[in-house]
């Protein structure tokens, strides 16, 4: 009797859940890269929206700056000729005017001035009237709006301790917008400005036959009551063409129900992993590249300034040169930052382990870091012990640690007026603010690469956050180890110790 093969139904059995489980797994991953599809989107909408708000927000500041420059050198002696000279000939200066307690606007004269200048003092009535209370040698910048045209004025105390101020030339500035705009659209999108009844300031391109943006964002930190409207005009889901060949891959691979399953459960793993390592790669290059946005605006500026002689005497080309070396070195922290980073993930930093002094070490580096503390408004204090504090250390990476605690300072703390640098006799060298504090679920995630506690590009404080990620890993490489306390009467304490020390 010829014997019954059980080899068709082992087959069938195996094929039909395999098959199940390819269909199963397929829909999990079209679904979960449908949603990583949009938050991609929205993750790049939100890119474009950042860099167009820092390129319209410097192209006003640069407009601002020029303006005080020019107000500035007619403070001291504010005549009517001076400001008839400074409308001519500064381009970002509109109208200038000079305002003296208990006679009002005395330039323009409005018996005497021009069409121009009586609209200009008919635009500005309620501020001359409510007069300049509380005015100084530093300069108070307004936006106004005359219906829906948005105009800039801004003033200063003058010499003889009158008020004399200037209207902004909004063309000037406005003219470099379409530039802003097509450098941050790049090819995938159409922007659009749009005034506050919704009007069309600047376009990018041709709108989509989708009339409805994909995103609008307010723009207020740049322009107040504007809007900027997005669309996507190069989709990013593209990897949805593959679902197919997914599919054609899955059913082929039935009869091998256990590798398919081992193999989907990889992919579904490898998928998250890689999702979350884009989504912390995608906020790290938003945060860095405002970081470096920032300090380049800064440079580029004074630069210009000094480049086209508009620097009139030796203090304001000091002034200048200040804010290019101060931006220059927080620019190297940061490209220095990002360069260990690389080393420390790729597992290359090399220690030097050599005997040092804890106190000699960290008292070199807190002092290096001295003229920053005080220029941001803190008290800086050094404490340590009298005796020696001997660790087998490698003395460059200490030095970043304390200059990344330092510099963790001040940018977070310097509300707090006071940063406290200690080293004790058992090795543990702390330093501390008087700051907001970080609250106590955040205490060990600080730590963690490219987190902050507020990750928006509009906070009050920009960072890449590496900067406490790298301290970490450096102490412990060299077997020592870094923690976040809690000060006592308000603040964050932060402990380095080394091996007896902490």
């Amino acid at each position: 009797m010829k014997r019954r093969s059980h080899i068709p139904v082992a087959v069938a059995m195996l094929a039909l859940p395999a098959l199940l489980f390819a269909w199963a797994a397929a829909e999990m991953l079209a679904g979960d890269l449908a949603r990583m599809t949009e938050r991609s989107a929205a993750k790049d909408a939100a890119l474009v929206e950042s860099r167009v708000s820092a390129g319209l927000a410097a192209c006003v500041e640069r407009a601002k700056h020029a303006a005080e420059t020019a107000v500035a050198s007619v403070a001291a002696n504010p005549t009517a000729v001076g400001l008839v000279e400074l409308s001519r000939k500064e381009p970002y200066v509109r109208n200038a005017f000079r305002w003296v307690a208990g006679l009002g606007v005395v330039f323009p004269v409005e018996r005497g001035a021009t069409q121009e200048e009586r609209r200009f003092l008919a635009r500005y009535v309620t501020l001359f009237e409510e007069g300049f209370k509380g005015a100084g040698k530093d300069f108070t910048w307004k936006s106004w709006f005359e219906g829906d045209r948005l105009s800039f004025v801004g003033w200063r105390k003058a010499a003889d301790g009158s008020v004399v101020g200037a209207e902004l030339e909004t063309v000037a500035f406005l003219s470099e917008f379409p530039s802003v705009l097509a450098e941050a659209a790049g090819d995938g999108f159409v922007l659009e400005v749009r005034d506050g009844s919704g009007g069309a300031l600047f376009k990018t391109g041709a709108t989509p036959e989708k009339q409805e943006p994909d995103a609008v964002f307010a723009l207020s930190s740049a322009l107040p009551h504007r809007t900027l409207a997005l669309w996507r005009i190069r989709p990013p889901d593209a990897a949805l063409d593959d679902l197919g060949a997914l599919a054609v891959a899955a059913a082929a691979g039935a009869v091998l129900f256990l590798l398919f399953g081992a193999g989907a459960l990889m992919l579904v793993l490898d998928a998250r992993r890689e999702r979350r390592e884009s989504e912390q790669k995608t906020s790290f290059v938003s945060n860095v590249s405002h970081e470096l946005k920032t300090p380049l605006t800064s440079i580029r500026l004074c630069a210009e300034m000094l480049s086209e002689r508009r620097a009139k005497d030796d203090a304001a080309k000091e002034r200048y040169l200040g804010v290019i070396t101060k931006e220059s070195e927080r620019l190297t922290r940061l490209v220095d930052n990002v360069l260990d980073f690389g080393r420390l993930e790729q597992n290359r930093r090399k220690y030097d382990l050599a005997d040092a002094d804890l106190r000699e070490v960290v008292r070199d580096a807190v002092e290096s870091q001295r003229s920053r503390v005080e220029a941001a408004g803190m008290e800086l204090s050094v404490e340590v012990v009298a005796e020696a504090v001997i660790r087998r250390v490698d003395r460059d990476a200490v030095s970043q640690i304390v200059v990344n605690l330092v510099d963790n300072a001040v940018k977070y703390a310097a509300e707090g007026k006071r940063l406290d640098v200690r080293v004790d006799a058992d090795g543990v060298v702390t330093v501390a603010d008087r700051g907001p504090g970080i609250q106590k679920r955040d205490r060990e995630r600080v730590f963690e690469r490219f987190y902050r506690c507020d990750d928006s590009l509009s906070a009050k404080s920009s960072g890449s956050g590496l900067g406490l990620s790298i301290a970490r890993r450096l102490a412990e490489g060299m077997g020592g180890s870094l923690v976040c306390r809690e000060r006592e009467g308000g603040g964050a304490e932060f402990r380095l110790g080394f091996v007896g020390g902490l």
